[in-house]
C-alpha cells in the first residue's frame, strides 16, 4: 500500500473520492482546513491532530461492511492502548477517553455487485493538538492524557491495527451504549427524541433495542 502526507487539504475524505487509485491508499493531512464528521458536521482539525483517510478495493463482502466500522473503531482502541490509555467506543463510530471524544470516524463505501468495491474509511483523532475552549467539556486529546507523542508513528500503528481481524464481540465489549447496567439512551430520529435501552449490537451493526426494535447508523443520533 501507499501512504502519501500533506501539510493541509481540505479534507482527506474528499481528496479520496475525487480519485483512484492503483492499489490501497492512506492519504494524511498535518490539517484540515474542511474537517468533515458524520450527517455533514464540521470536525475540528488542526496541528497536532491524526487525520487519515484509507482507501481500501474490494475489502470485503457487501453484506459482511459493518466489519469495516468494528476495525476502524478497535484500530483506534488498540493503537490508544499501545500509549497505555483506555478508550471505549460509543455506536457506530465514536471513540471516547474518560468520557471524553478522542476520536470521530467517517466510512464511505460503494459497492459492486455482492462486494463492497471501493471503501473509504476517515479517522481523524486528537493526538498533540489543543481541544478548542467550546470544546474542552466534550473532547479531549491523547497529549492531556500521556503527553506529547510522535504523531508519525502513531499513524503508522493505526495503519497497521486497521488491517487487523476483529470480531463483533471485541467491538460489543468496548461499547459504552451496551454497558453492564443497560443504562437508558436517548434516541433521536427526524427531530423527535425518546428514551430507550439497548441490548445487544446485531453483526450488520444495527442496535437492538429492549423489545427488539432495530435502530441502524445513519438513521438516528445516540445520546445519554
Amino acid at each position: 500500500m501507499k501512504i502519501t502526507i500533506f501539510d493541509t487539504l481540505p479534507s482527506t475524505n474528499d481528496y479520496c473520492e475525487a480519485r483512484e487509485f492503483d492499489e490501497d491508499t492512506a492519504i494524511i493531512a498535518r490539517e484540515q482546513t474542511g474537517g468533515k464528521g458524520t450527517k455533514g458536521r464540521s470536525f475540528s482539525s488542526p496541528l497536532g491532530g491524526v487525520y487519515l483517510s484509507l482507501v481500501r478495493y474490494y475489502p470485503c463482502k457487501a453484506e459482511n461492511s459493518f466489519s469495516l466500522m468494528i476495525a476502524s473503531c478497535m484500530a483506534v482502541v488498540k493503537t490508544l492502548e499501545f500509549y497505555g490509555v483506555h478508550a471505549d467506543i460509543k455506536w457506530p463510530n465514536d471513540v471516547f477517553v474518560s468520557g471524553k471524544k478522542i476520536c470521530g470516524i467517517l466510512i464511505k463505501n460503494s459497492f459492486e455487485g455482492e462486494n463492497v468495491k471501493k471503501s473509504i474509511t476517515g479517522i481523524g483523532v486528537n493526538v498533540n493538538n489543543d481541544i478548542p475552549q467550546n470544546l474542552a467539556d466534550i473532547a479531549i486529546s491523547l497529549k492531556s492524557v500521556v503527553g506529547e507523542v510522535d504523531v508519525e508513528d502513531f499513524y503508522k500503528r493505526l495503519i497497521g491495527n486497521l488491517y487487523a481481524d476483529y470480531s463483533v464481540d471485541e467491538y460489543r465489549s468496548r461499547n459504552i451504549v451496551l454497558g453492564k447496567d443497560k443504562r437508558e439512551i436517548t434516541v433521536i430520529r427526524n427531530g423527535e427524541s425518546r428514551k430507550a435501552v439497548a441490548e445487544d449490537i446485531a453483526p450488520d451493526g444495527s442496535l437492538v433495542l429492549k423489545g427488539g426494535e432495530r435502530l441502524f447508523y445513519g438513521e438516528v443520533t445516540i445520546r445519554f
